[in-house]
């Protein structure tokens, strides 16, 4: 006769994971629709910046104080694909955000965003040498080139960086006269300061803050209302903002060769003063700041 098979021992499965098993499973469940919805956001965020649309959030204002204020940062909304008028960043995620905070900004800590925020926020730009050159202005190349050098030289700037200056006199002119041809200012048209650029970039830096939580809504909000209350004491327009801000990045980025660093912003600003859902077509410059 066959030998019977032995018989295997009952194991008595704890009362505590029948109570936990669907736990897990609502967890898991949870995670997967927040990953869906991190990843549908930052789609939706993708396809906007491609196709350079300039989004609202209909639940949040449109008009006020708040909503003029974030129209500064506008250039980077239409970037990034962000609604303009939203304090939190509705387009991308955290795990993004912390990864462009880190890579690009090397800020990965709540101290370190508060230390930029001011960084941008200060009234110098990280182009020393423009600041100075536009600081000084002359009508006329040479008029211009005689008075940086007379006033660096006499602050004791070395003579390498004087020619650095002048040479920045060239490039600043170079764009200009660019931008007149591209409708980035108007024909008699001159950049007034680089500070758009960081102050734009704040707006941004503070949105993705809040939405990182290293912020709390009301530390938000002040970064945007300082960062609109200097560029309304600065800036006479939208455009004038716009066309700062350009410089800012083409002096930084471009190198002079007039590519894509140019060409995304050249787009970026002939969409923010052209579609009727941008905010510097509905919203007045702000007058008596």
């Amino acid at each position: 006769m066959r030998a019977a098979p032995p018989t295997l021992p009952r194991v008595q499965i704890p009362v505590y994971v029948y109570l936990l098993a669907p736990v897990v499973i609502v967890a898991f469940v949870v995670q997967l629709v927040l990953r869906g919805r991190s990843a549908a956001r930052s789609a939706r965020g993708i396809t906007r910046a491609l196709r350079n649309v300039v989004a609202a959030d209909k639940q949040q204002p449109t008009t006020g104080e708040l909503a003029t204020a974030l129209a500064v940062g506008a250039h980077m909304s239409l970037n990034q694909g962000v609604s303009w008028n939203v304090l939190k960043d509705d387009a991308n995620s955290a795990q993004k955000i912390y990864a462009n905070l880190k890579n690009q900004w090397d800020v990965t800590s709540p101290a370190a965003l508060r230390e930029c925020l001011e960084g941008l926020l200060d009234d110098e730009t990280g182009d020393p040498i423009a600041d100075f050159v536009l600081k000084v202005r002359q009508p006329g190349a040479d008029a211009w080139r005689a008075t940086v050098t007379e006033a660096a030289r006499s602050q004791g700037v070395p003579e390498t960086t004087i020619a650095e200056m002048t040479a920045t006199v060239d490039r600043v002119l170079r764009y200009e006269d660019r931008f007149r041809a591209d409708g980035l200012l108007p024909p008699e048209g001159q950049v007034k300061s680089l500070l758009a650029y960081d102050w734009g970039r704040a707006v941004n830096m503070a949105r993705w803050g809040y939405k990182l939580r290293w912020i709390k809504e009301q530390q938000a909000q002040e970064y945007v209302l300082r960062a609109a209350k200097q560029a309304f004491g600065v800036y006479g327009s939208w455009t004038d903002l716009s066309a700062g801000y350009a410089l800012g990045r083409v002096l930084r980025f471009d190198n002079d060769e007039f590519d894509s660093w140019y060409a995304t912003i050249l787009e970026a600003h002939q969409v923010l003063t052209t579609d009727p859902a941008s905010p510097w077509l509905t919203l007045p410059w702000p007058a008596g700041r």
